[in-house]
């Protein structure tokens, strides 16, 4: 079986192309990623202070951990950083209590259950322009534990949107 001189032609091109793309594009750098999970946090956690909370933020930020703690009068809200897949969604539940009402805030809109294929497909976009060197991050997916008495489903979390 013999091939065209075309096809040979444009594997001969390509395979260069591909090869200088997969060493110009460079893994992002873990201090700068850091840095902006910080500024996410500092963030809501303005968020928060604006709605009347009194807030304490965690010193990392780690995947279904508290990273912000607010209280107002007899309401709790703990926020968590989710997976963009939902899998740490079990290990969030179990630190909630029984009373208290569990939801995901994702682009600024409030969801019951995380919405998976909003997370993955925005994650997986945010990773293309990245690789692409345009940059771009991911929205945040967080998760948030909040007493009944809170009603904090409410909350103008389209704040956070921007």
């Amino acid at each position: 079986m013999s091939s065209s001189p075309v096809l040979k032609l444009s594997l001969a091109l390509l395979l260069p192309l591909t090869l200088a793309w997969k060493l110009a594009v460079r893994p992002a750098d873990p201090a700068e990623l850091a840095e902006k999970e910080r500024a996410a946090q500092r963030k809501i956690a303005e968020f928060l202070i604006r709605q009347h909370f009194v807030v304490s933020v965690a010193g990392t930020v780690e995947e279904a951990q508290p990273t912000i703690q607010a209280t107002a009068g007899a309401c709790r809200l703990l926020v968590l950083k989710s997976g963009t897949t939902g899998s740490s969604r079990d290990l969030i539940s179990r630190q909630a209590g029984p009373d208290d009402r569990v939801f995901v805030v994702f682009r600024g809109k409030v969801y019951a259950d995380q919405p998976t294929f909003l997370t993955v497909s925005d994650n997986l976009w945010a990773r293309f322009r990245r690789e692409l060197g345009f940059g771009g991050e991911a929205a945040p997916v967080l998760a948030v534990i909040a007493s009944t008495i809170c009603d904090a489903e409410r909350l103008p979390w389209n704040e956070l949107r921007s």
